[in-house]
Formats: structure tokens, C-alpha cells, sequence
């Protein structure tokens, strides 16, 4: 993308967006100077939101706007952006993990069997992995996820094993949203 480009010039407006990998994204916008992403982010680059989705100026090719007409529909969308930490994600990308463990709240209802989920790395945003959801297991609450899946293939290790908790889902999700929501664990595979 130029770097003289002005990305706040699509903050509020329906945009077509083609990042360097070529993938394609539409959806209404919103943008985050290189300052807030700087504080909220820890890296200092201005970015275009669509939905949950982050994309920083580094990844994207063209940004056009199209009429509010245009043929998106968000919720029939078939990638979904989850982004992880260095430890799951290295987990995934060799295979060890296989089930993603996450609440089930609106964004994650949107998911189906058969989608793409786009990983990416929070410490290196160019580092991505694809993987297709081959099931969703839903659940009431991680202690009934913990009681009735196999915990090895959800992050642990055989070290870490043996002080698995569900506890350990509340660094990320409030026992009140764990309540409201459910959870789920996204088998997948990589493609």
C-alpha cells in the first residue's frame, strides 16, 4: 500500500479490502491511528477494522469504498481472524493443538463446520496459519469442556497436564460471560 495514503480518509465507509496476501475482505470500517495501536497493540502502525478484524497498513494492498449495496454479508462469511499468543500458536502450527478452546459468543456463533480460521501470531502479525473447522464442541462451561476432552490436544503438555484447571479459561473469559455465552472447543486442521 502507499505509504502516502490516508486510511482515516475510510474510517465509517463500506470498504472492499485486498491485503498483500491477496485475500479480500468487505464489511463496514473503522480506523485506528498508529498512536492508539501503538498503546492497545504494542505496535505502531495505522489500521483498518472491519468487524473484529484488525488489518495494519503493512497488509494491505487496496482499499476502495463500495455502496452500501454491495453483495457483502457479513455473516455469511467464511474466514474467521482469531488471533493467539506465541506458545498456542507454535502449538498449532506443529500439530499439538487441535482444539481451540474459546467462549461462544456472537462471533463464534458465526463459525460453521467446513470454515477457515486465520491464526495469527500477537507477537508477528505477518506470522499466520489457516486451519479448517472439522467440529465444534459446545459446552455449557470449561468444566464440562475439561471433564469431557482430551486436554492434550487443547495446549497442554505432558508436563503441564497434570495442573490443568478450567480456572485457567478465566485469565480470558469472566465466570459471568463463561455463564451468559457457553464455550466451545473448535477441533481443526491445518490447510
Amino acid at each position: 500500500m502507499s505509504k502516502k495514503m490516508n486510511l482515516s480518509n475510510y474510517d465509517g465507509k463500506i470498504v472492499k479490502l485486498t491485503l498483500t496476501d491477496g485475500l479480500v475482505y468487505e464489511g463496514p470500517c473503522m480506523y485506528h491511528s498508529a498512536e492508539y495501536c501503538e498503546v492497545e497493540y504494542g505496535r505502531s502502525e495505522e489500521v483498518l477494522q472491519i468487524d473484529d478484524w484488525l488489518f495494519f497498513k503493512s497488509q494491505i494492498a487496496q482499499v476502495e469504498c463500495i455502496e452500501e449495496k454491495s453483495e457483502y454479508i457479513w455473516q455469511n462469511r467464511t474466514e474467521h481472524l482469531m488471533r493467539l499468543a506465541p506458545s498456542p500458536f507454535q502449538m498449532i502450527e506443529n500439530g499439538k493443538k487441535t482444539i481451540e478452546l474459546r467462549l461462544l459468543d456472537e462471533k463464534r456463533r458465526r463459525i460453521k463446520k467446513g470454515d477457515i480460521i486465520r491464526f495469527e501470531n500477537t507477537k508477528d502479525q505477518d506470522a499466520v496459519l489457516r486451519a479448517r473447522v472439522e467440529e465444534l464442541l459446545v459446552f455449557d462451561s470449561f468444566r464440562e469442556l475439561y471433564e469431557n476432552l482430551p486436554l492434550l490436544e487443547c495446549g497442554y503438555t505432558a508436563e503441564t497436564i497434570h495442573d490443568a484447571s478450567p480456572d485457567d479459561m478465566n485469565q480470558y473469559y469472566s465466570i459471568e460471560e463463561q455463564n451468559q455465552y457457553g464455550v466451545v472447543g473448535i477441533r481443526i486442521s491445518l490447510v
